[in-house]
């Protein structure tokens, strides 16, 4: 996560601070990481769906429904982002990154083995990534770990939701070229964020206890 400076360090909510300290099983702390990712993943798969249809939109020239589309692809991932960013949070306040690490890596034999998970996942049809793709997280994942790999990720997601935000849909009513650029950069932004993510999410679950599951920790 980006280093914030000159800001008021808000409170945590209400109890917030006392589940943080009172996590102590290792259960619970998968419990309060994973809660917020499954939320933000939904989010995620939403802004999706509106970008695909979005394609449709324009085929049949409804420019009004399409500037809709973008609208609320950029709410979704906004509320992607707000879960995400809380589960970052939270692991790092409970000190979960490298509790987690280690349990990636005893799966695995003592090291991370991060480029044969995502292939033995490929066999398996789960993902498709190049190997430029698995060579970038692998190493991603040596430099720092989990963390490093999900922070990664945050940036990304930031970055898309400056793209969509950034979008001139009034120009582009005037120029129909722009939409049709705008529809297909869109969506190939959104399907490696989201490949991205999946990688994460099976290195995490599949490379750990090889069976796919919201929460490794239960």
């Amino acid at each position: 996560m980006s280093v914030i400076c000159n800001v008021i360090v808000e409170q945590p909510p209400e109890g917030k601070q006392e589940r943080i300290e009172g996590a102590k099983s290792t259960s619970e702390k998968y419990r309060m990481v994973d809660t917020p990712i499954a939320t933000g993943s939904a989010h995620l798969m939403r802004a999706g769906s509106e970008l695909h249809l979005l394609h449709s939109d324009l085929e049949l020239n409804n420019l009004r429904q399409a500037a809709v589309r973008v609208s609320c692809a950029g709410a979704s991932i906004s509320a992607a982002l707000d879960e995400y960013e809380s589960s970052h949070q939270v692991a790092k306040e409970l000190e979960f990154y490298p509790l987690h690490d280690a349990r990636v890596r005893e799966a695995r034999g003592g090291s991370f083995r991060i480029p044969d998970t995502l292939r033995e996942a490929e066999s398996l049809g789960m993902i498709n990534l190049d190997e430029a793709s698995i060579d970038a997280i692998d190493r991603v994942f040596e430099a720092g770990g989990e963390e490093a790999a999900f922070s990664h990720f945050l940036a990304e997601l930031r970055e898309f939701r400056r793209t969509l935000a950034d979008f001139d849909v009034e120009s582009a009513n005037e120029d129909p070229s722009q939409w049709q650029h705008f529809a297909w950069t869109s969506i190939t932004a959104y399907d490696h964020i989201r490949v991205h993510g999946q990688a994460l999410a099976i290195i995490n679950t599949f490379g750990v206890s090889k069976v796919l599951s919201a929460a490794i920790g239960a």
